[in-house]
């Protein structure tokens, strides 16, 4: 895939394409499909629509859904206000079949793909947008004056890691400096991202995100800057946070307010 580093030009992408997978069916919380679970009352997926209708760049978007759930899922979509195509599309077994099955589904016309979980609700308004400017500043990869593939939020780890010896005990210590947590949305190449789907399916290959997969078949992808608000809610834990969250935000003065303390 390395070839497909010299992608056509990120200074104007026409099109951008995202897509919000939302298919999985919440086993970790066990109270139903994430996108169903609600956040200060308004159901995930509404929150995640509304944080990607945010970036001027976005001009489609596609959900994956449980195949059970479609019509569900399109009836939630047709009950809010959009200023952009929503389609709603059956997804897959997995996570990365669910991503190539919504990159598919995006009009021809879109050249740049940002994918994104719907378990995260507190993307920054505008974060996609902000993630171009970056990716256009971005010089070519190291040894080729080629752009990357895209560009992934990530965030440095707080925590002390240690390799692991023989469970449990702990092994020598890791630089977390070498290590990066990398969030949604990751926006790149529609072919780019593409190719590198169709060839984990030949080679059968499993990746936990489409940065790590695109990576793996040579192509580059730059580290953006991430947001620490923008967590995923995997456990029943994180969803106590996120209406925590939720309430702080909602209670906070608007952007700019003159307000003191």
């Amino acid at each position: 895939m390395a070839h497909h580093q010299h992608l056509r030009e990120v200074e104007r992408p026409r099109h951008v394409g995202a897509v919000i997978l939302a298919a999985g069916h919440g086993e970790r919380i066990g109270a139903g499909p994430k996108a169903l679970l609600e956040v200060g009352g308004k159901p995930l997926l509404l929150h995640v629509l509304e944080s990607m209708g945010s970036n001027s760049s976005i001009e489609s978007v596609v959900v994956t859904a449980p195949p059970s759930l479609v019509a569900d899922f399109r009836n939630l979509v047709a009950s809010t206000d959009r200023e952009v195509t929503v389609r709603v599309t059956p997804g897959g077994p997995t996570r990365q079949h669910s991503a190539r099955l919504g990159v598919e589904a995006l009009p021809p016309e879109a050249d740049w793909v940002a994918i994104t979980d719907v378990a995260r609700p507190f993307t920054p308004p505008g974060a996609v947008d902000a993630l171009l400017d970056e990716l256009r500043g971005t010089p070519g990869s190291a040894g080729s004056s080629r752009p990357p593939c895209g560009i992934v939020p990530s965030l440095p780890l707080v925590d002390s890691l240690h390799l692991l010896d023989e469970d449990p005990f702990l092994g020598a210590p890791f630089d977390r400096a070498l290590l990066r947590a990398a969030q949604t949305p990751q926006i790149f190449d529609r072919n780019c991202v593409s190719e590198a789907h169709a060839a984990a399916a030949r080679d059968r290959l499993a990746f936990t995100d489409d940065a790590g997969m695109i990576r793996h078949f040579g192509g580059t992808v730059t580290a953006g800057s991430g947001d620490a608000s923008n967590f995923k809610i995997t456990y029943e834990r994180d969803l106590a946070l996120a209406e925590a969250l939720y309430a702080h935000l909602s209670s906070a003065p608007p952007s700019g307010s003159s307000a003191h303390g």
